[in-house]
């Protein structure tokens, strides 16, 4: 039995300067409380002063907070908190999944040469994190002449949307690549409205921290179903893309409306419906219980701030970890993988002096395997008939 270790997760050099330029003076020119500091460079005092709602905003964060996350993009404090520390922890996550799942973009790019257009919808965009992310991502990418590229943000706050739409617009100024070349609409609806506003040439659909943030009700849940029965209609080139905290409580209610797509027939029936994880499309195996499907890829992700406000939270990033599901368009349907092949859904269980214990991804049930304790195996793993392989086969 062999395992190939996942490819590195690169970062464009855009990043660089988009994380360790632009964010901060963009940050200190629209959220400093003194017009005199607004036109200085960032420096170690303006990271002191940001770093207080930082704080505030990760604890607002974790696990352990109780009831609903309340609307802090309203507040200025945790707007530019947003901007400049959690954009680059949320973007990384994309930037990962873009590179682990490069067929499903290489759909988007092939639906915009065909039309001569790239337009990205940003669903519960707030600043739209997901949205830059893709577009550092655009900036390396060859053969994109003749593409012009249309954005369309949705979101309640218009706050941080109107923040969203001139970074976007930043971006595209500095790049011959962009600029000139990207038309940026925001839309301040709930983003279950969006397919009234939208047609059906959009070569990519993100989604990103929504469905976790959204009540908890009757209502809602209808809204949210009716809304994604109309947005699969309008979907083209890579589809949609929907990322999530890597907690239970959000990754069991991706899982749980994974699950609704295919029994309503939202979706059809076939594991080509979807770029990934999934490699079935029957009932996911971890939608209920103790476990639930996520993933940890290691990322070292770059930014001299990042890093700094990273380590003065003791949070230093090793590991980008997330939830997902990635639902593929009909002109553009994932290929099947082999009738053998597995997802590997936790990391060892046990181990023992010989062997170790790990979850596979089965319709239903998770199958419990056992393997050599020399075998090196990690969640997100695909196992290829007896020849484990990693994330070559991820890549769908």
């Amino acid at each position: 039995m062999r395992v190939y270790p996942p490819p590195p997760i690169t970062f464009p050099p855009a990043w660089h300067w988009f994380v360790d330029e632009l964010l901060p003076s963009y940050v200190k020119k629209h959220y400093s409380p003194k017009e005199a500091w607004k036109e200085k460079p960032f420096g170690e005092t303006d990271a002191r002063f940001f770093f207080r709602g930082i704080e505030e905003l990760s604890e607002l964060f974790t696990d352990e907070r109780s009831g609903h996350v309340p609307p802090y993009f309203k507040h200025p404090r945790f707007r530019s908190s947003y901007l400049l520390y959690f954009i680059p922890l949320q973007a990384a996550k994309f930037i990962t999944l873009f590179q682990l799942h490069a067929k499903a973009m290489a759909a988007a790019l092939s639906h915009a040469r065909i039309s001569g257009k790239l337009k990205i919808v940003d669903l519960g965009a707030g600043p739209a994190t997901a949205s830059l992310a893709f577009l550092i991502w655009f900036l390396n990418q060859p053969e994109t002449e003749g593409i012009s590229l249309e954005w369309d943000g949705f979101d309640t706050e218009a706050g941080i949307l109107k923040d969203g739409k001139q970074l976007i617009e930043l971006v595209a100024s500095q790049f011959p690549k962009l600029r000139n070349k990207i038309q940026a609409r925001t839309h301040t609806v709930s983003w279950w409205d969006a397919p009234g506003i939208l047609n059906g040439e959009n070569s990519l659909i993100l989604m990103g921290n929504v469905l976790n943030e959204m009540p908890q009700n009757p209502r809602a849940e209808e809204n949210q179903f009716h809304g994604f029965k109309k947005l699969f209609t309008k979907m083209n080139g890579g589809g949609c893309l929907i990322v999530e905290p890597a907690s239970r409580s959000s990754s069991q209610l991706l899982s749980q409306l994974r699950n609704s797509f295919f029994e309503h027939s939202l979706l059809p029936a076939s594991p080509t419906s979807l770029w990934g994880p999934c490699l079935h499309a029957e009932k996911c195996p971890l939608s209920f219980g103790k476990d639930w499907c996520h993933f940890s890829v290691p990322v070292d992700i770059p930014g001299k701030w990042f890093k700094k406000f990273s380590k003065a939270l003791s949070s230093e990033r090793q590991w980008v970890k997330f939830s997902y599901v990635w639902i593929a368009s009909k002109d553009y349907p994932a290929p099947l993988t082999a009738n053998t092949s597995r997802r590997v859904i936790s990391d060892p269980l046990s181990v023992g002096k010989k062997n170790k214990i790990v979850l596979l991804c089965e319709p239903e049930q998770p199958k419990r395997l056992e393997i050599p304790v020399q075998i090196q195996i990690r969640r997100g793993d695909l196992l290829s008939g007896d020849h484990p392989t990693s994330q070559e086969n991820f890549r769908r």
